[in-house]
């Protein structure tokens, strides 16, 4: 799973999402999904874009965590990778 920092990076900058989303001519919409990890695919130029304005690399913004086991899933399998 991807998690994304863009809140905490967003507070850092005193930023709304309407503000970044001007600021870096992206898409309101790939903002807000960004800030509540609902993003399934975003542009490159957006990313680029939104690390552009915040002043911060791709590592800063995206983390990469392991996906947790479902709570309700007893197979041998789950969460396995």
């Amino acid at each position: 799973m991807v998690r994304s920092h863009l809140v905490e990076l967003m507070r850092r900058h005193q930023l709304r999402t309407t503000e970044l989303a001007r600021l870096a001519n992206v898409n309101r919409s790939t903002v807000a999904a960004l800030t509540r990890d609902r993003a399934t695919r975003v542009d490159l130029t957006a990313l680029e874009r939104i690390c552009t304005v915040l002043g911060c690399g791709l590592g800063d913004l995206l983390e990469i965590v392991p996906d947790e086991p479902r709570q309700n899933d007893n197979s041998p399998t789950a969460g396995a990778t």
